[in-house]
């Protein structure tokens, strides 16, 4: 009986503390599990929190990316902008040195030059289509008339030298200078682009001298122009008739003028 009884209270003292064993692995169960769910929105929270700070950081890429073009649209604007008034300031300065040129025209026809005195002579005008020579141009300017000749027709590059070809464009120039305009005043101006000068020479002024000098000489001994009628100036650089900011145009701006003064020799 005493036996019975002891493995009675035996086993019921184990099953208690079984109970009490299950009970407090329930707990630690519902503990972990409030911890992980509680580390779980915490690790929503933090996945909400960069979603909008991403979503920030693409609003603002994108505002500074409609800035940036803003901008570069703002720029190409100033640059045209700019473009536009050089090129106006350019045609501007181009338009003033042929107003002066004309000027300083009209001033030598009310003027003495190498002793004879000028006399208008309003036919020129209508003598101007008797120059057809190819590879020149001329032209009505102001109370003159203006014989363009191609440096690179004449001469060997940035020299004084004629090439033989120049000695054709030369003798048709005598011939209709002499038919033409047998008693006028004429000029020889050299140009010249704003390239430097190799030697001998020392400056552009100097080289479109010795251009106008060269064609001057050929003239009066090789095709007997009376030297009295003749003027020789060197220009350099002063006059270009258009931009030398590209080849073509300095290219033009080389040039020998034979300039037909409505004035008489006698």
């Amino acid at each position: 009986m005493f036996r019975f009884c002891c493995f009675t209270f035996v086993s019921l003292a184990l099953a208690g503390l079984g109970c009490n064993q299950n009970a407090a692995w329930r707990q630690q169960q519902v503990v972990a599990q409030q911890q992980t769910q509680a580390q779980i929105a915490e690790f929503e929270r933090r996945a909400t929190g960069m979603d909008a700070s991403n979503q920030d950081l693409h609003s603002q890429l994108a505002q500074a990316q409609q800035q940036t073009k803003i901008v570069q649209d703002e720029l190409a604007l100033v640059r045209r902008q700019l473009s536009d008034t050089t090129n106006q300031l350019a045609q501007s300065q181009e338009m003033a040195k042929e107003q002066q040129q004309k000027v300083q025209t009209m001033m030598a026809s009310t003027q003495y030059r190498g002793g004879a005195v000028i006399r208008p002579n309003n036919s020129l005008t209508s003598e101007l289509n008797k120059i057809q020579i190819p590879g020149v141009t001329a032209k009505q300017d102001g109370d003159v008339i203006r014989i363009e000749i191609p440096a690179d027709a004449l001469f060997q590059p940035g020299t004084n030298s004629l090439i033989p070809s120049s000695d054709n464009i030369l003798s048709q120039l005598t011939s209709t200078l002499q038919q033409n305009f047998p008693q006028n005043k004429v000029g020889i101006e050299g140009h010249t682009d704003n390239q430097p000068v190799k030697p001998p020479y020392t400056s552009n002024h100097q080289l479109s001298a010795s251009m106008a000098q060269t064609v001057f000489d050929q003239l009066t001994s090789r095709y007997r122009m009376n030297p009295s009628r003749l003027v020789v100036v060197g220009h350099g650089t002063n006059h270009p008739v258009v931009s030398n900011a590209t080849p073509a145009g300095q290219q033009k701006n080389r040039r020998v003028d034979l300039v037909i003064y409505p004035q008489s020799d006698n």
